[in-house]
């Protein structure tokens, strides 16, 4: 079986966390603000591992995912979910870029994959799209508390988090939620 060569990246970073400062911090019972900065990373590095695990977008973000090969009926869209597609570009075997109307695609009931209702050939696709369970508010909870126990692992244990670098009770808050391949 033959899988197409893939490009990710992101195109527009969180413009939040799942999690404020003020959050973590009661959570780990810290006061003052002298670990703030530190407390802040952690922050991030939970959301990016929480994010890897789940295959998911927490926040809103954009992605652009190129593909050098795609199935002519559709096209998947990981690090869902998918908010709303930005824009849908084929390029030629000339490398001559084709923008496609926003009324030759849409996106399936699980918003994960961008569907075409006309052939849209060409060699290569490009997608940019906006993905993530929406600002800090629609996170939901259960992998905010995941985010916080994580949170609090990685500032008690610091740097020593074994193999895998998630602990089973996070996996425990995190995996009703992760994407899975059918």
């Amino acid at each position: 079986m033959h899988h197409p060569k893939r490009m990710l990246s992101r195109v527009v970073a969180p413009a939040s966390e799942p999690v404020t400062l003020a959050e973590a911090k009661l959570y780990l019972r810290v006061d003052g603000h002298n670990e703030d900065v530190l407390i802040g990373d952690l922050i991030v590095a939970a959301r990016m591992q929480a994010e890897h695990f789940l295959r998911r977008s927490l926040i809103t973000q954009t992605w652009k995912a190129g593909y050098d090969y795609h199935d002519m009926c559709g096209v998947a869209l990981p690090l869902g979910p998918v908010q709303s597609i930005v824009s849908v570009t084929v390029f030629s075997a000339e490398d001559t870029p084709q923008i496609l109307s926003a009324d030759t695609y849409y996106l399936n009931e699980a918003k994960d994959t961008i569907l075409f209702s006309v052939f849209t050939g060409g060699d290569k696709i490009e997608v940019v799209y906006v993905a993530g369970f929406g600002d800090t508010t629609a996170v939901p909870r259960p992998i905010k508390i995941g985010m916080l126990a994580h949170i609090a692992a990685m500032y008690d244990n610091r740097g020593d988090m074994g193999e895998g670098g998630l602990p089973a009770q996070i996996i425990g808050f995190y995996a009703p939620y992760r994407e899975v391949a059918l």
